[in-house]
């Protein structure tokens, strides 16, 4: 799907990084804000990461084994990442 910077999804989670938070997965460092790019988990609201390397932790887990790499929180997580559109493979 396609949306207009309008009508795109947005995480309903309000929550603003720590300055000097770094991606959960990767280690780099995140936006200061939820971006496009730029998602936290909403359960914890602490465990932040980047779309590229949520998507990629999507691919190699499915959708029985994605969680938060934080809290390990499952259904609340695969729901939001579903939403803002993380494809989970099934397997």
């Amino acid at each position: 799907s396609s949306f207009c910077p309008t009508h795109r999804p947005e995480q309903e989670v309000e929550a603003t990084p720590e300055p000097g938070t770094e991606c959960i997965i990767c280690m780099e460092p995140v936006d200061e804000r939820k971006t496009f790019k730029t998602m936290v988990c909403p359960e914890c609201r602490t465990a932040w990461f980047h779309r590229d390397c949520i998507q990629g932790q999507a691919l190699r887990s499915g959708f029985s084994a994605l969680r938060c790499p934080l809290c390990r929180s499952s259904r609340p997580f695969l729901v939001d990442m579903f939403v803002m559109g993380i494809r989970i493979p099934f397997r």
